[in-house]
């Protein structure tokens, strides 16, 4: 029986062992790491990256309508019954066997520029298309980083709460031994196991909040959700600086880098392009083309001229020229002509909108950082405060000079000075994450 419960015991830690080497090996992952499988694993960022392979496609294609179409045709044509001999172009009711052959090449001499209006907008097309799949990851992730923040605070505030558990448990020991020394009296007591309560409830709280807050994590990421997550909660953007952020500058960087600003610019690029294209569909256009052809005849009843003299003898060429001059088209052309001159200035409103929102959005985002800043050094002297009062009620309660309630107050006001601080470091780095955006650095380290 000893062996067996030795054996037991052995088997136990190996498994505790093995168990404890698995929880150590799993990845903690940073917030870089992070942000990065959300860009990689994003269905926005794979529809975007689809969106530019067809762009890239429009482009090409828009290069190769500079160049001759060229075509060419076999035909096999029989006759039965009455027909007309080629030959002679007389009637016949003899059958017949005719091929025909033909080579033709056509192009575009000019078209009021329409096509060097569309290869450009092509270009522009494709390079706004690779801002939008910037601005797609970018926006990824920024949600990443908002997730990821509120993790990591709601992991943190679980670790105080039970912090507090803990320390409400060791008062509510040292009261039940000073009760039984006549030091305190049993409301005492039950005033510390109240407070214990409230304290387990809380940790209750705010461990359902960090489940809640790993699933957002998990959707923003597209991570499994049934897989497991552990993340850096000590990770650390920047360390603090004492001199606060410039907005001039900023705004000049964000309004000429960012993906939205780019693209704005890109639009009103377009719109003079159609604009040019909506003009040129009033010049006349001109054409060439270019045909090379040939025939075999044979008279089924008759022996045929061999096919490579019939081939030679019947070559036939062609050259033509075709101008195409508009006069008049129930108004369509003058009309889109004006549809496109309103929807440039609708562009151009639109782009100086845009810069303006930047401008605005970057100057909040100082603002929000530089508070934030203030805020973290006011909460840092606020958390040092509350812990030298919790100390000196501790000591206090212990001398018999202090009630169980006020040493309750006084650690519930230290666990929300520990609380606020948290919340003021971790919105500072978010905030000095999104600000560094702004001035062009990117999201993802290289």
């Amino acid at each position: 029986m000893k062996k067996w419960m030795t054996c037991a015991w052995v088997c136990g830690l190996s498994i505790l062992g093995v168990y404890g080497q698995e929880n150590d090996s799993l990845h903690v992952w940073n917030l870089q790491e992070c942000m990065r499988y959300a860009i990689e694993n994003s269905p926005r960022a794979v529809r975007q990256q689809l969106a530019n392979a067809n762009l890239k496609v429009s482009y090409h294609e828009a290069i190769l309508r500079h160049l001759p179409s060229l075509s060419g045709s076999v035909g096999l044509s029989a006759g039965f019954g009455r027909n007309v001999d080629p030959s002679t172009n007389a009637y016949t009711t003899v059958n017949t066997l005719n091929n025909s052959y033909g080579v033709n090449a056509g192009i575009t001499v000019f078209n009021g520029l329409q096509l060097l209006n569309n290869t450009r907008a092509g270009k522009i097309a494709k390079l706004r298309g690779e801002e939008q799949q910037k601005q797609t990851e970018d926006n990824v992730a920024l949600e990443t980083l908002t997730a990821y923040f509120n993790y990591t605070y709601t992991l943190r505030t679980r670790t105080l709460a039970r912090e507090q558990v803990e320390a409400s448990r060791e008062n509510l020991r040292q009261g039940r031994h000073m009760k039984e020394l006549g030091l305190r009296g049993a409301a005492d007591v039950a005033q510390l196991e109240a407070s214990l309560a409230a304290d387990e409830y809380n940790l209750t709280k705010v461990e359902n909040n960090a489940r809640t807050r790993e699933l957002q994590l998990k959707e923003v990421m597209n991570f499994p959700p049934e897989e497991t997550i552990r993340i850096d909660t000590a990770y650390r953007y920047a360390e603090p600086a004492s001199e606060t952020a410039e907005v001039s500058e900023i705004v000049g960087v964000a309004t000429a880098m960012l993906p939205d600003a780019r693209m704005s610019m890109m639009n009103v690029r377009l719109a003079k392009l159609d604009l040019s294209t909506a003009k040129g569909m009033l010049f006349p256009s001109l054409s060439a083309s270019a045909g090379i052809g040939t025939s075999y005849f044979k008279n089924l009843k008759h022996d045929a001229t061999p096919f490579h003299k019939q081939f030679k003898d019947n070559l036939s060429k062609s050259v033509s020229a075709s101008l195409s001059v508009p006069i008049f088209s129930a108004w369509s052309r003058p009309s889109n002509l004006i549809r496109q001159r309103n929807n440039l200035r609708s562009t151009e409103q639109t782009h100086i909108e845009t810069q303006r929102r930047i401008a605005v959005e970057v100057e909040q985002a100082v603002l929000d950082l530089n508070g934030a800043y203030a805020e973290r050094i006011q909460a840092e002297k606020q958390v040092q405060a509350r812990l030298l009062a919790y100390k000196v009620a501790r000591y206090k309660y212990q001398e018999g000079l202090l009630s169980a309630l006020d040493l309750q107050t006084t650690s519930n006001q230290l666990l929300e000075a520990r609380a606020t601080l948290l919340n003021a470091e971790l919105t500072w780095q978010a905030k000095r994450k999104l600000v560094d955006y702004y001035k062009g650095i990117p999201l993802l380290a290289e």
